[in-house]
């Protein structure tokens, strides 16, 4: 006995005692405006329709009705009804099936949303919300699947392709659900019926479920055809996740039966449309998992990880650039080079914009030489940031395709920053050798088809070493101005990542150990220090005046409570997200001249702190003089707005499609 007969064993275990206790019932909330109307067809199987509706009276988590149609059935099913309060039931005198009895049920729904749902599966937790929330987010949404998994743990489908001689295949079926393929929303041809989400009024518009393929299969194929003419998309969420038994109700001959009969219905009706689609093969299956439209590419992006933002180094950009290529209609995956490991939120909030993001599943590290060989040909561009990840794959990738189109990421000069760091330590640098430093990372963007880079300054340092097709692609900053006035706040702040030797623990060394003791002499305010904390120096700086906070995760109070920002920092390169993340919340800052020369900023947006007595003294000026504190505040804010929108960075990504 297998698995799935030794569950439907079970299943009709707990049903006989829950039907031979004479006190149960199954009762379901009423509500006066349901949300979502699930509807449930049933043909015998009373086991699995108890089991489903045990799970919906679990799970379910918005205003919902039940609409169960009985097709007749012979066995326990009536019984069970008897048992159930506050749902619509409708009984037909003979075995109309599925399609039939799906639109009948439908014709009765309140909803604004319909829930097709086979009696033989379960729903897991927030299913419902989860559905909605997708179709509410999605513009244009017109259907909303979840991924189906057997009860042995396989993956059934993960959205369903459509091939171009009528058939169709459930993606990923018989594969582990939970790998990074699987687990990103995209749009797909079709989604199953036996959980499929619609809104009311579309699936009236699109003539509901066409009776040519009674008694059932293929008729949500259709629906999905339909959908899509109508100018509607169907997206396969991953997070709704659905247990499903598959032909619970039907044995498997008479279902490859009618299957077989009702694709040359399809093929016939569809055939204008199915010769735009891909040969059912196995080599077409990565092209094929997602509903083509010629307007996106296929974009890879390779970073060291999957972004963190609270670590600083460059990663807060890394995200907002995934996020915003995700919103320029790329097709993303990314590929954590360095640390595949997957990281929470992190990952699934990339997930849920569309972003494959790949990860370590199982024993098998992540192998890119194997991963890309896979991919041959898939990817219309390959975007690689940092240079130590440019050497380390651009071989690879051009052994493999000489034509690959590549778009280096400089992040930042990073060799500018190692050329300021030995300054610092006191190494008299020539300049043929600061050329030759940077020249060694220049002669890595001669391998791309374009290089992109975050500010004006090092671009057109980058063009004086003789590299041909440069752009900026900087950083998007939302307006978050915190409310509270000069005299409501206190003590200096500081935001940033740690990590031994990095610029952020050189700059707090300094400027606790140079300019703090002059500003807390005059001022009596208090250090806060946070962020990501993996240095030993940084946490002993603890005390009752200076406060090491670690990790936080929603740094408002701090950005609202805080008078003074401060960025003492002595070498880095690219741009300072920290400061343009304090700016867009109204906070006024005093800098090094470095980091205002990287943002090309002046005195009129922050104080420039030219050395340990300049700088105490300017963070005293910002601290006591309302008016300045002011005009820094308004001039900051209105920096912000203007350069770094979503609008500018939007264009600015949209510019990297002139390669393809």
């Amino acid at each position: 006995m297998d698995l799935r007969d030794l569950l439907k064993g079970l299943a009709k275990v707990k049903l006989n005692i829950f039907l031979n206790n004479p006190t149960s019932i199954v009762e379901f909330p009423i509500f006066d405006l349901p949300k979502i109307s699930i509807i449930l067809v049933l043909y015998n199987k009373a086991e699995l329709t108890y089991q489903c509706l045990e799970t919906i009276k679990a799970h379910a988590d918005v205003p919902y009705e039940i609409i169960i149609v009985d097709n007749n059935s012979s066995d326990a099913t009536s019984e069970l009804l008897g048992k159930i309060k506050n749902t619509i039931i409708i009984k037909n005198r003979e075995n109309i099936g599925f399609l039939k009895g799906s639109n009948q049920g439908a014709k009765l729904a309140r909803g604004e949303w319909l829930l097709f749902l086979n009696n033989d599966t379960q729903i897991t937790p927030s299913l419902l919300s989860i559905l909605i929330q997708t179709a509410e987010k999605t513009e244009h949404c017109g259907a909303v699947g979840g991924k189906l998994i057997f009860p042995d743990g396989k993956l059934q489908e993960a959205g369903s392709i459509i091939w171009n001689d009528g058939s169709c295949s459930g993606y990923g079926r018989g594969d582990d659900p939970f790998k990074p393929e699987y687990s990103y929303v995209k749009e797909v041809d079709f989604c199953s019926a036996a959980c499929l989400l619609i809104k009311n009024a579309i699936f009236k518009e699109a003539g509901m479920f066409d009776e040519i393929y009674h008694p059932g299969y293929y008729e949500e194929t259709d629906l999905c055809m339909k959908i899509r003419e109508l100018g509607y998309k169907v997206i396969y969420q991953p997070s709704a996740v659905v247990i499903h038994y598959e032909f619970g109700s039907s044995s498997l001959s008479e279902a490859m039966k009618q299957q077989s009969k009702n694709k040359e219905i399809f093929a016939k009706k569809w055939q204008h449309h199915l010769n735009e689609l891909f040969p059912p093969l196995p080599a077409n299956i990565l092209y094929a998992r997602e509903f083509r439209r010629v307007e996106k590419y296929n974009l890879l992006v390779i970073d060291d990880r999957i972004p963190i933002p609270e670590l600083g180094r460059g990663y807060p950009r890394s995200l907002r650039l995934l996020k915003g290529l995700a919103e320029a209609n790329y097709r993303v995956a990314l590929f954590p080079l360095q640390f595949p490991e997957k990281v929470e939120p992190y990952a699934h909030d990339l997930q849920q914009i569309g972003v494959e993001v790949i990860f370590n599943s199982g024993n098998e590290k992540l192998n890119f030489s194997k991963f890309i060989k896979e991919r041959y040909h898939y990817y219309d561009l390959i975007l690689i940031s940092r240079p130590h990840n440019m050497r380390e794959v651009i071989d690879v990738i051009k052994k493999l395709d000489q034509n690959q189109k590549i778009i280096y990421d400089a992040e930042a000069l990073f060799s500018a920053r190692d050329i300021l760091k030995l300054e610092l330590k006191g190494h008299n640098l020539s300049e043929q050798m600061k050329n030759l430093m940077i020249r060694d990372e220049i002669n890595l963007m001669k391998n791309a088809d374009l290089t992109i880079t975050v500010s004006e300054r090092e671009k057109q340092i980058i063009e004086s070493f003789d590299v041909k097709k440069v752009k900026v692609v900087s950083h998007q900053v939302d307006i978050h101005a915190t409310p509270k006035s000069f005299d409501q706040r206190k003590d200096i702040l500081f935001v940033g990542g740690f990590t031994p030797e990095s610029p952020n623990e050189d700059a707090m060394l300094y400027f606790v150990n140079q300019v703090y003791s002059q500003v807390y002499k005059e001022l009596g305010a208090k250090l806060w220090i946070v962020g990501s904390n993996f240095s030993e120096p940084i946490k002993n700086l603890d005390s009752p005046n200076i406060i090491v906070t670690g990790t936080v995760h929603n740094l408002w109070d701090y950005y609202n409570n805080c008078r003074v920002f401060v960025v003492p920092t002595r070498y880095a390169a690219g741009i300072s997200l920290k400061l343009l993340e304090c700016l867009s919340h109204g906070l006024p800052a005093v800098v090094t001249p470095l980091i205002a020369q990287q943002l090309g900023i002046n005195k009129d947006i922050v104080l420039l702190g030219n050395g340990p007595l300049d700088f105490a003294n300017k963070i005293v000026k910002c601290y006591t003089k309302k008016r300045t504190w002011n005009r820094l505040r308004k001039n900051s804010l209105k920096y912000i707005a203007n350069e770094y929108n979503s609008e500018v960075f939007k264009q600015q990504i949209l510019g990297l499609e002139e390669i393809t």
